[in-house]
């Protein structure tokens, strides 16, 4: 009789192991399957929410937009309850901050930026002279590049200091007629930057602080309410660190020494000293003086702002300034603002040779330029200091170019002919 043949115990072994590692396959398999739905699905959860991110972003920067109130509104794009974002928009000195937040279920993607405003090219200009009924005198190497906005009287060439026009034509560009005023400030902005004042704010109590409790560094988010530090002394930022929502207001004075590093934060005191060799972005705006030394570089955006507080009939003993010295770099916004239509103490920008503005200079009073802005210039006045003499209404050696200007440039609201929205700066 035939006998059935025996298994070896090897065999049956090898049968038990490769259906357990087949076992293991077909479950990692499985698995890998599970994950990538789940990495799918958050993947394009994820393109969701950077999706309705952008969506945000065009809304923030919309002009209908611009005009709501700064709270923070929470909007369903597609009215199906699967599409949520909040938006939410505050003054930063001349810029806005802009903050959008897209979600869904406890997935929250985050945006914060620095808005200002698109150049309109119909209302670009690179130089804008009040009509004062005088004509503008220009000599030596001076230049202006870009349309021109000069009163009547028009602009002529002159010989002052030993030196005459280099030029082939005063304007390479167009000229146009100029008006007795100059085009109009954003008020309202103006008068918001005035209640950044240390009487204003001492008898706040949220996000304020003794500048004396401070010890060498802040670091604050823009997603958080900004952090006030104040004094009613004089303040001195050596080897201080401050980055973010920050704002620093002083009673008397702040100095900003080489040591000091500074990122986007905003310095109010009726006078600012920046020393020589500081390098950082910042806001300042001073009710008496802004003396800016020599080497100094404000990156792009940085503004220096004179806003004087005196009244029709206060006494003046001396001339509101900035003071920007050689070789002094600032890639932003410079201005000055009268207190009063009077025209002693008239308040004063004074550019130093060798000193540049990459961007735009507004002079509500007189303007004297020794060095270059790549951009525009907005002013009631020149004048000319020289060792000899004081000159009226006179350039010598001075570049204005627009053409210039970095493409890239977003203008700030200080003026009201802003532009469509645009992005200065993503902040986180």
């Amino acid at each position: 009789m035939h006998q059935p043949r025996k298994l070896k115990a090897g065999a049956l072994l090898s049968v038990v192991g490769i259906a357990t590692i087949m076992a293991l396959l077909l479950g990692l398999m499985l698995l890998l399957l599970r994950y990538n739905r789940s990495e799918t699905s958050l993947l394009l959860r994820k393109l969701k929410l950077e999706r309705n991110l952008e969506s945000g972003t065009a809304l923030l920067l919309s002009q209908v937009y611009a005009e709501k109130a700064s709270e923070e509104e929470l909007i369903d794009l597609f009215k199906e309850e699967t599409d949520s974002i909040s938006l939410q928009h505050y003054p930063w000195g001349l810029y806005e901050i802009a903050i959008i937040k897209s979600f869904e279920g406890i997935d929250t993607l985050k945006k914060v930026f620095l808005k200002g405003n698109a150049i309109q090219n119909d209302k670009a200009y690179a130089l804008y002279l009040k009509d004062d009924d005088r004509p503008l005198s220009i000599s030596g190497k001076s230049v202006v590049r870009g349309t021109a906005y000069l009163p009547p009287a028009g602009i002529r060439k002159a010989y002052i200091e030993d030196k005459a026009y280099e030029g082939d034509t005063t304007v390479y560009g167009d000229i146009k007629k100029s008006e007795k005023k100059l085009p109009a400030l954003n008020t309202a902005l103006i008068e918001q930057i005035k209640l950044l004042n240390y009487d204003s704010l001492k008898n706040r109590s949220d996000s304020v602080l003794s500048f004396y409790t401070l010890k060498d560094s802040v670091n604050r988010s823009f997603y958080q309410k900004p952090l006030i530090l104040s004094s009613e002394d004089s303040i001195s930022l050596e080897n201080l660190s401050l980055k973010g929502a920050v704002v620093v207001v002083s009673k008397r004075a702040i100095y900003l020494p080489s040591s000091a590093q500074i990122e986007h934060a905003i310095f109010i005191a009726p006078k600012i000293k920046i020393a020589k060799d500081f390098k950082g972005t910042l806001q300042a705006f001073a009710q008496d003086s802004i003396l800016v030394e020599e080497n100094v570089e404000l990156p792009y955006p940085s503004a220096l702002g004179l806003i004087e507080r005196r009244t029709e009939n206060s006494v003046q003993e001396f001339t509101p300034e900035i003071v920007i010295h050689k070789d002094a770099k600032i890639h932003g916004v410079v201005f000055s603002v009268a207190a009063t239509s009077a025209t002693d103490f008239m308040n004063r920008i004074r550019m130093e040779p060798g000193s540049e503005i990459h961007g735009e200079v507004y002079a509500d009073g007189m303007l004297e330029l020794k060095g270059s802005v790549f951009g525009s210039v907005t002013c009631q006045r020149f004048v000319l200091q020289t060792s000899s003499s004081l000159y009226d209404n006179f350039l010598l050696d001075a570049v204005i170019n627009y053409t210039k200007r970095s493409r890239h440039y977003l203008e700030s609201a200080l003026l009201q002919t802003a532009g469509k929205g645009g992005v200065v700066k993503w902040l986180h």
